[in-house]
């Protein structure tokens, strides 16, 4: 495979398919719980009849309501643009130029099976969590020592579980846009591209961490240098610096999320695309 090219051409349509920020936005901030809420005080000090009170935990209320609201906005957002970018760019690579109707349409139709992936993947996860951390807790609360010398093995052993259902997540859920398939047999379809394409999948996973660590690299230097203007301003107006640099730091993280959403995604939908040219290309003598 040519890594070299794979990042290039993701990088191209990043750039000149903008329209696609808008997915990579949502792939970004749609991921999380975005830490909507606290912990509140287990006891109440104010009396249950003070209209201020009544008041206060009716904000609070309304407050979480609409915390949840934005949440699972963002969770179906994310979902759809799952399946949107994959389409797209696997539509780029065939040759073709879909519109951001397509993406839009395409993360619709396939809505429930990304989700259906999405959940099976992270029970596995918390199952491997339970069979590999759960000894170890136990041990520690047991046996101390013992419980320390049996994370030198559960936790490389939970590691590798994690970035091999990680693996199979991504290339499931091409699978499924790609090849149209449902939910298990996108899952069966993952980790047969994972067996016989471990070597390529290990490489790829180095050069999403390289990537991951020039983009967080970029995006401090880029945004200590946007902020120096604010806080120029701030000597001079602190409240109009403050104000100024809280908008365009807002907008800075929002495009450069969405840059980098749409950029690692499409890397590897290419990388899928790759892998299954390979696979069909006879073997040479």
């Amino acid at each position: 495979m040519d890594y070299g090219g794979l990042v290039r051409r993701a990088l191209d349509v990043m750039w000149k398919f903008k329209y696609l920020w808008i997915f990579g936005f949502f792939l970004e901030f749609g991921s999380g719980t975005g830490g909507w809420f606290g912990n509140l005080s287990e006891r109440c000090e104010l009396p249950v009849g003070d209209f201020i009170s009544g008041a206060l935990v009716g904000a609070i209320i309304f407050l979480v309501l609409i915390g949840l609201l934005i949440f699972l906005v963002f969770l179906i957002m994310y979902l759809i643009s799952q399946g949107g970018l994959i389409h797209c760019v696997w539509k780029i690579e065939s040759g073709e130029k879909p519109t951001l109707r397509d993406g839009w349409n395409a993360g619709i139709k396939n809505f429930w099976r990304i989700l259906g992936i999405s959940v099976l993947i992270i029970i596995f996860i918390l199952a491997s969590a339970v069979i590999t951390l759960g000894p170890f807790v136990a041990l520690i609360i047991g046996f101390k020592v013992l419980g320390l010398l049996s994370g030198l093995v559960l936790f490389p052993v939970f590691l590798l579980l994690l970035v091999t259902l990680i693996l199979i997540d991504l290339y499931a859920k091409r699978t499924c846009i790609i090849e149209g398939k449902g939910v298990f047999d996108s899952l069966s379809g993952g980790w047969e591209m994972l067996k016989s394409n471990l070597g390529s999948s290990l490489v790829m996973g180095l050069i999403g961490i390289g990537s991951t660590m020039v983009y967080v690299l970029g995006f401090v230097i880029v945004g200590l240098l946007l902020a120096l203007p604010f806080v120029a301003l701030g000597f001079i107006n602190l409240f109009l610096g403050i104000f100024l640099g809280v908008i365009v730091g807002l907008v800075y993280i929002g495009l450069a999320s969405a840059m980098w959403g749409t950029y690692i995604d499409s890397l590897w939908t290419m990388a899928y695309m790759d892998m299954k040219k390979l696979k069909s290309q006879p073997a040479t003598p």
